[in-house]
């Protein structure tokens, strides 16, 4: 043996090292306590970057140096131990077998070996590094495969995508030390020397990082585009994303682009991997192993099978697992997915795959409706909504296609999801899928037209939509009594009444009660007690007290059937009708009942109304400055829901304190926006809210003269919706400046949000810590920043830890 020249040193880099400072300090720490160690992720996540900064930090720390072996253009495995001894110039003995020439040279050495992309000769690979280590007691290995070496002592360590841009964004400064858009930047500078991060482009850019997802490869060529395409123009192609990026880096020919690095690690799996692989591109957002199995078993690969597979491409680097409360969630980074898509187009599989993926979730929304419609909803909210971007791709795809059968597959599946919309607050969401599916044609089977008409009646007087939503429910009436389903039917009668003074609604909710006693269906009982008199109870204020003894029966039934959501509906009502005859001390008590309830159990629909109505609680009480913040929190809410009719109440309700504060003009206006949308729409004024609205108009009529008050209204009809809504949610203290305003000015919730952004949460985190969505979680942060004149969640944390805000 001899060793012809000292051992190969580390490559310069060829470009500057963007973040990774906490991988690098975690690996040099895992490194004291292992002496393999191997850098897993997908192509394209950055694992030799970071072996080769993290060797060039530790060479100091070994006499003899680091050297990389470059294992990647190898293609037969018996050249690895040749590979290696070339790098570190150790020539073989002529008779003597080359791995004991290395064994010798090596075991007195104090050598990191580096060795880079092995998951191609893995088997090969972990042969060798076994003997080497057992054999040369100073020798530590950093290696970097798509895959585990799987050898005795190895400790793995996942490389991460780079850090994303937060929501919402924050200052120019603290977005350029995002780790995703620093590389971003820095690559695209590359290309166009005066290119800056600026208010400008900033959103364009962290759109960029978002879609590409951290992952390093990808993030340099779409910068690598910035000499001909604008930030925003890179986002607008960001759809067939590997197209954009082929181009733009030449570094060894297999990482030239995004693809060439993911056909080589499609090339390296076996055909049921390869087949697997495919199949998961159906899937949208992630998935659990049972959704798999039932959507990509196929072809001879049996349910059983498919785990085995799944988790091979986990250690190949393709999936990705997270462990969850529910268990573990699979998914395929998004330019990995695009890349699965096109191959399962290209072996013309998606025809077969969307329509088993429409199935399964089918299946699974069907299985969870009479859960969703019971006390023990909980878990299967819960996995609906870890399902929702599958269920809405699903839905997509329904509404997308021409055949019946694809059709009716949307409904059945928009018509089960009807309450679990309900109870989540995502009204509009629902009743547009819902619209959708049932617009295209009446060619299929009555049970699943007549299930999407039931769910858009339901859906739709929660919207606002009263006429429509009468149409909706007549016809499903008709179509389940052809049928003879007497469940179904009785769901739909006992709907009739909330489509708004329906003429047979008695006759309606009494057959309905009959029906659900006939068939043993308590929830339904629950649900249709006393709806018939909501209504004339609330218009009329319940004389005899014949309504109120209704509600009260059903509260007791909701109770009874151990249902949070039926019971607080009662509440409300009871609340409702309280307010109606004058006691705020008990449509108080009933109100936040209610919405202790509710948030309990983390369900957010009538959350907005019941905040409504303890608006008007607040006001009758003389606490205008509450009952305002408390109008501004439910239009919030109500806008994240889609729910129109509720955001109109939420306007006249800021109308009435308007009218407190002395202020009748600005009133009267917002009275002429919410009859301009209430006319076409054919909403009503809620009965409950009647005196109140009828009292604010009076006082408008007293403090204006007839010219003025018809002036203020017809301005009010002219204004743009949106633009009232979003005005009326960022409307300051009147005569406070900024840098006056105090914590009083948040609302109850924003506060609670303040104190939870300076601990560190996400939006994501915040909104399962509150029980709200986390779309209202990043509404309520983007208040917060409005009210307190800042521009990012920092500037919040440190706010609040002045204030002394602490959690409960």
């Amino acid at each position: 043996m001899t060793v012809s020249s000292p051992p190969a040193r580390l490559p310069a880099e060829a470009a500057s090292f963007i973040g990774r400072d906490r991988e690098v300090a975690e690996i040099r720490s895992l490194f004291t306590r292992t002496r393999i160690l191997t850098l897993t992720g997908p192509g394209g996540s950055g694992k030799t970057r970071l072996a080769l900064r993290v060797a060039a930090d530790l060479r100091a720390g070994f006499p003899d140096g680091a050297c990389l072996v470059q294992l990647a253009p190898l293609t037969d495995s018996t050249l690895v131990p040749r590979a290696v001894a070339t790098a570190l110039g150790v020539r073989g003995t002529a008779g003597r077998p080359l791995l004991a020439t290395l064994v010798a040279a090596l075991n007195s050495r104090r050598l990191l070996l580096v060795l880079d992309n092995c998951e191609h000769m893995i088997a090969a690979v972990a042969s060798l590094v076994e003997t080497l280590v057992a054999a040369c007691p100073h020798l530590k290995i950093l290696a970097t495969s798509r895959e585990p070496l799987r050898v005795a002592g190895e400790m793995t360590w996942r490389v991460p995508a780079l850090s994303l841009p937060p929501e919402p964004l924050p200052s120019i400064e603290e977005l350029s030390e995002v780790a995703s858009v620093a590389l971003f930047v820095e690559r695209a500078r590359a290309r166009r020397p005066d290119f800056h991060l600026t208010q400008g482009n900033a959103a364009a850019v962290a759109a960029i990082c978002r879609h590409l997802e951290g992952l390093p490869l990808a993030i340099e060529l779409a910068a690598a585009q910035a000499g001909a395409l604008t930030p925003a123009q890179i986002v607008d192609r960001l759809d067939d994303s590997l197209r954009l990026l082929e181009g733009g880096i030449r570094t060894v020919s297999r990482q030239e682009t995004l693809r060439a690095a993911l056909d080589w690690s499609y090339a390296l799996l076996d055909s049921p991997e390869q087949m697997v692989f495919r199949s998961l591109a159906v899937f949208a957002g992630s998935f659990d192993v049972d959704a798999a199995e039932g959507v990509c078993s196929d072809n001879g690969l049996a349910e059983s099978d498919v785990l085995g597979v799944l988790r091979s491409l986990v250690e190949k680097s393709l999936v990705e697992a997270q462990t969850t409360a529910a268990g573990v969630r699979y998914r395929l980074l998004e330019p990995i997915r695009q890349y699965a898509r096109d191959l399962a187009t290209g072996e013309d599989e998606m025809g077969k795959l969307q329509p088993r993926h429409a199935e399964y979730f089918v299946r699974m929304a069907e299985e969870a409706e009479p859960a969703v419609m019971s006390g023990d909803r909980g878990p299967w909210m819960e996995r609906l909504a870890a399902e929702e971007d599958n269920l809405r791709a699903a839905l997509d795809w329904s509404r997308r296609s021409a055949a019946p059968q694809h059709v009716e597959l949307g409904q059945r599946l928009a018509g089960s999801l009807v309450f679990y919309w309900v109870m989540r607050g995502q009204i509009s969401e629902g009743l547009d899928w819902l619209e959708a599916v049932l617009a295209r044609g009446t060619d299929t089977p009555p049970a699943a037209r007549a299930r999407a008409l039931y769910a858009a009646c339901e859906l739709g007087w929660h919207a606002g939509t009263p006429s429509r939503s009468r149409e909706r429910a007549e016809e499903s009436e008709a179509l389940w009594r052809s049928l003879g389903d007497k469940r179904r039917l009785a769901y739909t009668l006992q709907s009739l009444p909330m489509t708004v003074d329906h003429p047979r609604a008695r006759e309606a909710v009494a057959e309905a009660l009959r029906l659900f006693a006939e068939i043993g269906d308590d929830w339904g009982i629950a649900l249709a007690t006393g709806a018939a008199d909501i209504f004339p109870m609330l218009r009329d204020g319940d004389p005899s007290g014949a309504g109120k003894a209704m509600l009260e029966e059903g509260l007791q039934l909701g109770y009874a059937v151990g249902d949070e959501w039926l019971t607080a509906q009662r509440l409300n009502f009871l609340g409702d009708l309280a307010r109606t005859k004058g006691n705020d001390t008990e449509a108080q008590a009933r109100y936040e009942e209610a919405l202790d309830l509710l948030r309990r159990q983390g369900l957010t629909a009538t959350v907005p109304s019941l905040l409504h109505n303890l608006g008007y609680v607040a006001l009758h009480q003389g606490d205008t400055r509450r009952a305002r913040t408390l109008f501004r929190e439910s239009l919030a809410l109500f806008r994240d829901q889609g729910d129109q009719k509720g955001m109109v109440d939420c306007l006249d309700g800021l109308a009435a304190v308007l009218v407190a504060i002395g202020q009748p003009r600005r009133a009267a206006s917002l009275l002429g926006v919410t009859q301009a949308v209430r006319e076409p729409a054919g909403i009503s004024v809620w009965p409950a809210n009647r005196p109140d609205y009828d009292r604010t108009r009076a006082a408008i009529g007293d403090a204006l003269d007839e010219a003025e008050m018809a002036a203020a209204l017809a301005e009010g009809r002219a204004l743009p919706w949106h633009q009232v809504v979003a005005e009326a949610l960022t409307d300051a203290r009147s005569g406070a400046s900024r840098a006056e305003t105090d914590d009083e000015d948040l609302t109850p919730r924003e506060r609670e949000v303040a104190t939870l952004v300076a601990q560190g949460l996400t939006n994501r985190q915040i909104g399962a810590r509150l029980f709200i969505t986390e779309g209202t979680a990043r509404l309520h942060v983007k208040h917060i920043l409005s009210k307190l004149g800042f521009t990012s969640r920092a500037q919040i944390a440190a706010w609040a830890v002045s204030r002394g805000l602490t959690p409960d």
